[in-house]
């Protein structure tokens, strides 16, 4: 079942996956789902902007592309699944935690004028106020809109089962705190969690944590 018939079907989805470059597919399907209805907003919880193109990465890493895909960015091969049309209106999307970045896909996401919180913007706020602000954001303009998780957003000495630990990331029971405003609004459609590496993790922290946020 894909994330478009779950939409479709009115069923709320969790998208499991290995790095971030599957929300590429999880978005790509719920946007084209809800076309004729309005725009999708979405929250980005990530260490990282994952706003890279092939013409800016250090990498080529694929997983460091979603965001910039999904927002018309790149390679066709990412930016036309399902349609021609970017997925996400730069207005509709917001990023939580990011701490870690390159300035090419920091200037690609400032001229998009995309709002970002990085950890300084979380400190200084709270996270209640950055939640409030969020969901100001994704649902103003929009029919619909979901959360793509990235484990790594979290700080490692609570989600040590990632692939790219950056250091002084997101307080996990202060997220979860204020996650139920999230998890429980109305026009929430679904979810990514991804990145996971159970082999890194450490008394099954992480585990617990992608099973909490579930």
């Amino acid at each position: 079942l894909s994330t478009q018939d779950s939409v479709h079907n009115h069923r709320f989805f969790i998208t499991l996956g290995g790095d971030h470059s599957c929300a590429i597919g999880s978005w790509s399907g719920a946007a084209n789902a809800i076309a004729d209805k309005g725009d999708l907003g979405l929250i980005w919880f990530d260490a990282h902007m994952d706003s890279h193109t092939f013409e800016t990465t250090p990498s080529n890493n694929i997983h460091g592309m979603p965001l910039a895909s999904l927002l018309g960015h790149g390679d066709t091969a990412f930016t036309h699944l399902l349609s021609d049309k970017p997925k996400l209106k730069p207005e509709n999307v917001v990023l939580i935690g990011v701490r870690s970045y390159e300035s090419s896909e920091a200037a690609l996401l400032k001229k998009l004028g995309v709002k970002v919180f990085y950890m300084d913007d979380i400190n200084t706020l709270g996270m209640h106020e950055v939640i409030s602000q969020a969901l100001k954001i994704v649902t103003r303009n929009t029919y619909r809109f979901g959360i793509s998780v990235d484990l790594d957003g979290f700080d490692p000495i609570d989600a040590p089962g990632v692939g790219s630990r950056e250091k002084d990331g997101v307080n996990a029971a202060d997220f979860l705190e204020n996650f139920s405003r999230i998890a429980q609004h109305p026009q929430l459609i679904g979810m990514d969690i991804v990145e996971f590496n159970p082999g890194l993790d450490y008394n099954r922290q992480t585990e617990m944590l992608a099973v909490a946020l579930c």
